[in-house]
């Protein structure tokens, strides 16, 4: 892959101020309420045929449901089974905040048919690591194995924490550079005012967010310099290709 191919990818999404969208993406901890334990596989499975109820359509990997979709969203797994609603591309924010109630209202008929709870944190304040069951995504295989050697708190940012990512369209490269250095730039000052994941295995760890010091301290995680500049098509495209390789994936 070289740099062009690249440059032009990020070209081939400027679209007209009258078709920009904004997407979310939210991720939720879930608990049985019998003991506070992380649910397990076999759970997130249950889950899923209740919410086909719902209209949402399963999607394998192999033999194993990994993900459900439905009019453009998607609920997808993180590496602790912390469950995710990959939201559609929608007009503006009180869309995206009518599509979040829409899907909780959903998983809250489930969790309640189950007997677990919800939990809202930017990171697990109860379950030890080793506590923590997987599922079988073979991606999170890889990173299992090889994140750790880049950041010795990896695991804990796969397994133990969750978190809010926002999708933005561009209308130009100029744009693109605003809005890329404007949100990151934004980032410690939402850290510090949703800051919700102070407690460690049940104690204070001493953070208003902890889940910010485990991302400072994972492979691949943090702020690079270059997000706060004035990063254009061509200075991403070089990031991305001076950025080790973690895995492919091949479509045939």
């Amino acid at each position: 892959m070289d740099k062009d191919y690249i440059i032009n990818h990020f070209k081939a999404g400027i679209k007209e101020p009258i078709n920009i969208k904004i997407g979310v993406e939210h991720e939720k901890f879930l608990f049985y309420k019998k003991n506070n334990k992380r649910i397990n596989y076999s759970t997130i499975k249950e889950i899923f045929k209740i919410l086909y109820e719902f209209g949402w359509k399963p999607s394998h990997e192999g033999e194993n449901v990994i993900a459900l979709n439905k009019d453009n969203k998607s609920i997808t797994l993180e590496p602790g089974n912390q469950i995710e609603l990959a939201g559609a591309q929608l007009n503006n924010i009180h869309e995206v905040c009518s599509e979040a109630n829409n899907y909780l209202f959903e998983l809250k008929q489930v969790v309640e048919k189950l007997d677990l709870k919800i939990v809202s944190a930017g990171f697990d304040p109860i379950s030890k690591l080793s506590e923590i069951p997987n599922n079988p995504k073979k991606r999170y295989g890889v990173m299992t194995r090889d994140m750790p050697k880049g950041g010795p708190l990896s695991l804990d940012m796969m397994y133990r924490t969750s978190g809010t990512q926002l999708n933005l369209d561009y209308t130009s490269e100029n744009d693109f550079t605003k809005k890329f250095k404007l949100a990151n730039s934004l980032v410690p000052l939402s850290i510090a005012l949703f800051a919700n994941s102070s407690i460690v295995e049940k104690k204070d760890s001493k953070y208003l967010s902890y889940r910010s010091k485990v991302w400072q301290e994972t492979s691949r995680g943090g702020l690079p310099e270059i997000f706060l500049e004035d990063v254009d098509f061509e200075k991403y495209a070089d990031f991305v290709i001076n950025y080790p390789i973690l895995f492919l994936k091949k479509r045939w």
